[in-house]
């Protein structure tokens, strides 16, 4: 069986992004999401649904690739066989 990882990028995503981490609860092995400065308690629903945060450092221009890329570095060291991103 091949080891699938998800990474969520997202600002405010609110329900949107408690469905998709609901989606993919027992799907995938791990569940990373990527937050661009919400205010909206995004990163504290992707906590409490089990995901781990990656938190993008705001003094640089966010760009969804930017996202995606610190989701995906989230992941080295312990490589799945596939990753499935996720946008907002």
């Amino acid at each position: 069986m091949s080891t699938v990882d998800v990474v969520l990028i997202g600002r405010n995503e609110g329900a949107r992004l408690v469905a998709a981490l609901g989606a993919v609860q027992g799907q995938a092995r791990r569940m990373i999401y990527v937050d661009s400065g919400s205010g909206d308690g995004s990163v504290d629903a992707a906590r409490a649904a089990g995901a781990e945060v990656v938190l993008l450092d705001l003094s640089q221009p966010f760009t969804a690739a930017r996202a995606r890329n610190a989701g995906f570095a989230a992941l080295e060291g312990d490589s799945p066989d596939l990753v499935q991103f996720i946008d907002g």
